[in-house]
């Protein structure tokens, strides 16, 4: 005749719950909610196999945050969900969401920064290559189809040297206003 012992059925519970339960928490998806600052500019990153502008944090690893609609030339203070999803073969690690914008302050008038432009999209130049610099006018460049670049006069041959040869250059920049940032000089 079989008995039923209360005891081996309780181990029983503890041994199921260890198997079924602890794995969901050790891989499920971490989420933390977190206050971090955006720099008033992007900078251009080497992706993968194409160049993209990203957002600068310089406390968190966000360079892009859904939901949030960036502008030149504002610091930024913001709550964000950030989801753990990496790592990925790309390098990323999280997955950033707004939740609130804490603040949006101006960046002084006097401040420059440095950034790379780089006039293919692609690594490589081919047939199909995509640029990252069209025209507005004989001044004026949207770059990466985020930011109108004003290229002064006196800094127009240089610039139409390098670009006209598929070469990239680094310079220091001043906001004109948050869609606009103007070339002061080459690095």
């Amino acid at each position: 005749m079989l008995s039923f012992n209360p005891y081996k059925f309780t181990v029983m519970r503890k041994i199921l719950f260890i198997f079924l339960f602890i794995p969901v928490l050790l891989f499920g998806q971490q989420i933390a909610y977190k206050t971090i600052t955006v720099e008033p500019h992007m900078y251009t990153q080497n992706y993968e196999h194409f160049n993209r502008l990203v957002l600068r944090s310089p406390d968190s690893q966000a360079e892009f945050i859904d939901g949030f609609d960036f502008e030149w030339g504002y610091y930024y203070t913001l709550k964000v969900k950030e989801e753990k999803i990496g790592p990925l073969s790309d390098g990323t690690m999280y997955d950033y969401s707004l939740l609130k914008i804490i603040s949006k302050k101006p960046a002084p008038d006097s401040m420059q920064f440095i950034m790379y432009i780089d006039p293919l999209f692609y690594y490589h130049k081919s047939e199909e290559s995509l640029v990252t610099l069209s025209a507005i006018n004989d001044s004026i460049y949207l770059y990466m189809e985020k930011v109108e670049i004003e290229i002064p006069f006196k800094l127009n041959e240089y610039f139409h040297q390098k670009i006209d040869n598929d070469k990239g250059f680094r310079g220091s920049f001043k906001f004109i206003n948050s869609k606009r940032i103007r070339l002061v000089n080459f690095r």
